[in-house]
């Protein structure tokens, strides 16, 4: 016969898990923004491949006790706020809108990539660190509800010789692979700061829901 204590140990072995996140493989170069740069995690891996997104996509259990699916590009809609050129640092928001007819999770970061010329020893691509400073939660969307993730991007001139000219941003929703592309105005100039410790541009945990 198991002793009554024996049965509340396995309980509490039973209710315990564990959470590790990968480590960061950046390696760390020098930054040369201007601006004061915060410190950042692994980049988000997105890439026009299929890449990795940034975060978890574990299903939780709503309140009618029915279980709520990771978000993916088939349901969701991303959209870019506008985004103003400056000769520093500027943000614009990346909105996720549940398009679908039941709700959905968006859990950490989503995957983020510039996409624009092929720079030589750099590539087409330049795949977004993750800000550190976000805390990472999981958001449900209701259908037409949506998330936003803050982009935040280390701009300079278009015309300085340091200026990186993207066409296009690729993200991909935490958890999933299938890229959704959206149109990035050729007004901006980006600095490239591939694997640098500190770069200017990053991509923030989801918040929300907003309006």
């Amino acid at each position: 016969m198991v002793s009554a204590f024996g049965i509340v140990g396995l309980i509490a072995l039973a209710g315990c898990t564990t959470v590790e996140t990968a480590p960061s493989d950046t390696a760390p170069t020098p930054s040369t923004s201007a601006a004061q740069q915060p410190v950042q995690a692994e980049p988000t891996g997105t890439s026009s491949s299929g890449g990795t997104a940034a975060g978890g996509a574990d299903n939780e259990v709503g309140s009618g006790g029915a279980a709520v699916a990771a978000c993916t590009a088939a349901n969701i809609t991303p959209t870019l706020g506008d985004i103003t050129p400056s000769d520093v640092q500027t943000t614009v928001s990346l909105r996720y809108t549940n398009s679908g007819s039941v709700p959905c999770n968006v859990t950490g970061f989503p995957g983020a990539t510039l996409q624009g010329p092929d720079v030589d020893g750099l590539g087409p691509e330049y795949n977004l660190a993750r800000g550190e400073a976000t805390p990472s939660t999981t958001i449900t969307l209701e259908p037409g509800a949506t998330a936003v993730a803050d982009l935040t991007l280390g701009t300079v001139n278009k015309n300085d010789e340091r200026a990186w000219i993207p066409t296009a941003f690729l993200t991909t929703a935490p958890g999933d692979t299938t890229v959704m592309t959206l149109p990035f105005p050729a007004t901006v100039g980006v600095q490239r700061q591939d694997g640098a410790t500190h770069p200017a541009s990053f991509i923030g945990a989801f918040r929300g829901p907003v309006d």
